[in-house]
């Protein structure tokens, strides 16, 4: 099966402590039905209901804060249904810089 993202960001995931995350991650770019990357380099994944986003800029999380669950760069939203995800993701890319 064909993982689509930049070889940068499966290392990026391979890289990560929690390996239920990795495992989510993964999945949800093994099985997406959509993938995009923005002119700012933002990846962007649809899987169901479920809009995954690896930012290519720092968002903070990358730092070691304390209380932080996931120290990286991936965000994902998840929507009641399939349409509502897919239409969001439509749009998306033009609302990320908002």
């Amino acid at each position: 099966m064909t993982i689509m993202c930049k070889e940068k960001t499966l290392k990026e995931i391979e890289n990560i402590l929690d390996k239920e995350r990795v495992n989510r991650l993964i999945y949800i770019i093994k099985n997406c039905s959509s993938y995009m990357v923005t002119p700012d380099e933002n990846e962007h994944w649809l899987c169901g209901n479920t809009i995954l986003t690896k930012w290519n800029h720092d968002t903070g999380y990358t730092r070691k804060f304390y209380g932080l669950v996931y120290p990286d760069n991936f965000e994902h939203w998840n929507f009641h249904t399939d349409i509502l995800a897919s239409e969001s993701f439509d749009e998306h890319h033009n609302l990320e810089n908002y």
